[in-house]
């Protein structure tokens, strides 16, 4: 009489348990990378945003025509094939010739969440 070798049915449904197991988690890990992975995308893109904002103010003749006034300005623009709203608030100091200014940029389609926000001070000579 010859004797059988092989898996028993018991054998093949815990390695396919395990099997299913061990997939889930990968997946899941995996799918969180890309969540990272595009949530600093976006913050990076952000930051480059708000800098390109406050570069620009900086950037301006040191004239009392291009001194920033205080207040809170809304602004459209596009980078990287997508749409971002930032919102510079300009605040007054202790000394009248410098002013603090705050740049937050959000995506278009959620305004409620930021995506970063950077300040900055604007002298006025």
């Amino acid at each position: 009489m010859r004797k059988q070798t092989g898996f028993t049915l018991l054998e093949i449904v815990i390695t396919v348990a395990i099997f299913a197991v061990a997939s889930t988690a990968l997946i899941r890990n995996a799918s969180n990378s890309v969540i990272q992975t595009l949530s600093i995308q976006d913050r990076t893109i952000g930051y480059w945003l708000a800098e390109n904002e406050l570069e620009e103010l900086r950037s301006a003749p040191r004239t009392e025509e291009f001194f920033p006034s205080v207040g809170t300005d809304r602004e459209s623009v596009t980078m990287a094939n997508r749409d971002w709203e930032l919102k510079i608030r300009v605040e007054s100091t202790e000394n009248p010739d410098m002013r603090r200014v705050e740049v937050t940029v959000f995506d278009e389609q959620d305004l409620d969440v930021e995506v970063a926000r950077l300040a900055g001070f604007i002298g006025k000579y």
